[in-house]
């Protein structure tokens, strides 16, 4: 029963991580400048995690679970740095 749970949210993780993510910033979310930076921030964001998670067995191994968070909260730090604001919650 536990192997069947641990697949199951593998694959959750998987399918989840394979959306692209446009992270809850301020801004035109369809200019081409907005989006060119949001490819960069996806790619350096995607290798710093991947980097990250191979340094040792355990971060690799869990990687599948905990790569997906890590990745979006990548980008959205990456975004910012790039001058974008969060959203404010409710807006």
């Amino acid at each position: 029963m536990c192997r069947i749970v641990l697949i199951f949210l593998v694959v959750l993780a998987g399918i989840s991580g394979c959306a692209p993510y446009d992270p809850p910033l301020q801004g035109d979310h369809a200019s081409q400048h907005y989006q060119d930076d949001l490819k960069l921030c996806r790619t350096s964001s995607r290798k710093a995690v991947q980097l990250e998670n191979e340094d040792t067995l355990q971060g690799w191994v869990i990687s599948p679970v905990t790569g997906p968070f890590a990745v979006r909260a990548d980008i959205r730090k990456c975004m910012q740095g790039k001058g974008y604001a969060l959203e404010k919650a409710g807006s």
